[in-house]
């Protein structure tokens, strides 16, 4: 008889829990494990070096193993829900003295259950863990959340996406593929059309998706996406996948949560007689069936359309057909596989008109979804703002959390609205003008104008335009001439010119500084100190050198050092380069050699003593002349030795000119010594490095030519250069 009252019971939810413990508890094991050994590795590591810096690990990164629920989950729902693919076990099932919602409810919720303890034992594992090796190791504590709730929800939606399968197929392989194609498919043809209306329209941006059920808000998708790299401009990345936007908890628990109630509603109408078989009835098998073959067609149908905007058709005719060949094979291979019978083969056969339709009409849909896309030219009197996702005139936007100073702008342009109404017209204007290029000459008109004919003279700005009805995300190219009038109307807004002057705040312990000679003796607590003497002075410099050095590259100006950190932005961890400039930021530059000069005066003084002594050191010698306004810039020497200190010519000489008792100035030439001795050259370690200031004379030695390889790159003449000739850039960058 059965329970007419109860929905759920404890009972069957603990009987369930304990079918499942074999999974859960060696998931358990692995989650653990995961949770000491990686950061117990890092301290390690960490502490076997004298300057190490303080490791910043958000939660997904110090404990990778927490996935692993991601897998567990959809074990234990496959494994206690097996009894639907076997007749026996099915009667049996539901001959018990439970209404079947109680039986769903229960053991959909002891699976739950455990995806719960994996991660708050993950958890507590990796906050117990990282507290014992602070010294080395900061683990960001309100990363920890949002991780959990991340791999919650997709591990929800998986159970019910596996849920659904199984209440519609009867078979362990059509539950694995049925599961695929409900979860991924919808979003994966999603993408495909997406991807392939931005790579046949070039004048279509990506790069900063809107709305909430964009591609980035399927937490699950999101995740496969990151994996295979199947999307790079959508800005979906690890970070935005385990620290997302409220929008994509919301989205992917709310689409849980319908596939649940599906799962449940064909569960409670489910005949015990399905078990065993791919499909209830032959009106299903045909649906599954062309839903298989569509999983392909939708590709080829994508590819093709990209090749009729390009005018490629014709020549790649022959490979489309082999390639619909190969789905219709597919789709009388999955009839044999799933029934077993040649028979029902000439039954399908029909199935295959409405394949072919369905392949018609999404091409046709994509061609009218073009025409729409073209005819989309808001006037100015229309825009409401534009925002710029590039601002240094090039179509390359950053998807990394490793910034420079341009990359950072940029992230944060886009949520800078302008209404300059000179900058509102030239977007207007120059959509229009790229988008008639493109009606009257097609794809190759369009190319060859701002492409292959352009001679540099338009820049791309990826813009973001918002009218009262819809936001539009668009490539437009713009004359040279005109960037002027844009770059004046961003000068002019108080947010951009904030953004330039104030970086932001640093997670404390993350700045260091970038890896090179004599940096490695400055301390995390050192470069805050000097983060704050930077901020200051970009606060007061003059900002169009502020923005001709960090946007364009100053050629008048020379790079000291730079200050790494990591900042957080919408939920997601950045790091910064900040670039210290002699000219751009003086203060900066001279506390930094300061800081230098007093952590390097113990070695200094062992290397004046290393000098006179017999001790055999290998030792490299890298001298550089002044900066841009010395007579010695682009002066280089080089020199190598192993052999005792006080007989090597080399060092030597160098030493006769370098000046060991004041700190660098900025522009003056320097050397960078390294001497390493596999017999220890301090109690801390193997080997020194040294950054101090030399002479100019250095040059003028007629020995410096004689035990020095020297170079000077300016007498390699750039204006013979050809365009393009990247050598000669650096040879005198």
């Amino acid at each position: 008889m059965k329970q007419k009252k109860m929905h759920f019971s404890l009972r069957l939810l603990w009987e369930g829990f304990q079918q499942c413990k074999m999974i859960g508890i060696f998931s358990a094991v692995i989650v653990v494990l995961g949770a000491v050994l990686e950061p117990v590795a890092q301290a390690i590591s960490l502490s076997s070096s004298p300057h190490y810096t303080k490791v910043v690990y958000e939660a997904w990164a110090i404990n990778v193993t927490l996935l692993v629920v991601l897998l567990a989950a959809p074990l234990m729902t496959l494994m206690l829900f097996h009894f639907l693919d076997n007749r026996a076990a099915s009667d049996l099932y539901h001959a018990l003295p439970h209404k079947r919602i109680t039986l769903y409810l229960s053991y959909a919720g002891a699976v739950l259950l455990w995806v719960v303890l994996l991660l708050v034992l993950g958890t507590l594992t990796s906050v117990i863990t990282c507290g014992f090796t602070h010294k080395y190791i900061t683990l960001l504590m309100d990363s920890l959340l949002p991780f959990a709730a991340s791999l919650f929800c997709m591990s929800f939606l998986l159970v019910a996406g596996v849920l659904v399968s199984m209440s519609i197929t009867g078979t362990v392989f059509t539950n694995l593929l049925f599961a695929g194609i409900l979860l991924f498919l919808p979003r994966l043809c999603v993408l495909a059309l997406q991807s392939s209306m931005v790579n046949a329209l070039p004048f279509l941006s990506d790069s900063a998706g809107t709305g909430f059920f964009r591609n980035a808000n399927n937490l699950l998708f999101s995740g496969v996406n990151v994996v295979f790299s199947m999307s790079e401009n959508d800005g979906t990345s690890i970070e935005t996948v385990f620290s997302p936007s409220w929008q994509a908890y919301l989205y992917t628990f709310l689409l849980g949560l319908l596939y649940f109630a599906i799962a449940a509603f064909l569960f409670h109408r489910r005949r015990s007689e399905a078990a065993g078989q791919s499909a209830p009835s032959r009106l299903l098998q045909h649906i599954y069936r062309i839903v298989v073959t569509m999983v392909i067609c939708i590709f080829i149908v994508c590819v093709m359309f990209s090749e009729m905007t390009t005018g490629m058709m014709r020549d790649e005719w022959f490979a489309f057909l082999v390639l619909y060949l190969v789905a219709a094979l597919v789709y009388f291979a999955y009839e044999l596989i799933t029934t077993k019978k040649w028979k029902n083969l000439l039954t399908a056969l029909p199935g295959l008109g409405i394949v072919a339709l369905l392949n018609v009409g999404i091409l046709l849909g994509m061609h009218a979804v073009e025409k729409h896309i073209v005819a989309q030219r808001p006037a100015m009197q229309e825009i409401e703002s534009v925002s710029f996702c590039s601002t240094d005139g090039t179509d390359y936007i950053s998807g990394s959390s490793y910034l420079n100073y341009r990359d950072y702008i940029n992230l944060m342009s886009r949520d800078i609205a302008i209404t300059d109404p000179t900058a509102v017209t030239l977007v207007s204007y120059y959509l229009d003008e790229n988008l008639k290029t493109w009606e009257e000459g097609g794809s190759n008109a369009y190319q060859s104008k701002y492409y292959t004919e352009s001679d540099y003279s338009y820049c791309a700005y990826h813009v973001i335009i918002r009218t009262k009805d819809q936001t539009l995300c668009r490539l437009i190219y713009v004359p040279v001439s005109e960037t002027e009038k844009l770059l004046d109307a961003l000068q002019t807004n108080a947010d951009y010119v904030d953004a330039w002057r104030n970086p932001p705040q640093e997670l404390k312990g993350t700045a260091a500084f970038r890896d090179q000679v004599g940096s490695c003796y400055l301390s995390t607590e050192q470069a805050e100190e000097l983060l704050q003497t930077y901020r200051e002075e970009l606060q007061s410099a003059d900002f169009e050198t502020l923005y001709q050095t960090m946007q364009n590259g100053s050629t008048d100006d020379t790079w000291v050092s730079d200050i790494d950190y990591t900042f957080r932005k919408n939920g997601r961890s950045y790091t910064l380069d900040c670039m210290i400039y002699q000219n751009l930021t003086p203060e900066t530059t001279k506390k930094f050699y300061e800081m230098l000069y007093a952590a390097q005066k113990d070695d200094l003084a062992m290397l004046s003593e290393l000098t006179k002594s017999d001790k055999n050191v290998s030792v490299n010698m890298n001298v550089y002349g002044g900066s841009s306004d010395s007579a010695y810039s682009g002066h280089y020497a080089y020199a190598s030795d192993c052999q005792p200190l006080n007989q090597s010519e080399s060092l030597q000489l160098l030493m006769q000119y370098a000046i060991l008792d004041r700190p660098m100035q900025a522009g003056e030439s320097y050397v960078e010594l390294y001497l390493w001795s596999e017999d220890g050259l301090t109690d801390q370690g193997n080997a020194i490095d040294l950054q101090i200031p030399i002479k100019d004379s250095f040059f003028d030695d007629p020995q410096t030519e004689e035990l020095f390889s020297v170079e000077n790159y300016n007498e390699y003449d750039i204006s013979d250069a050809e365009l393009g000739d990247y050598d000669a850039v650096e040879a005198v960058g």
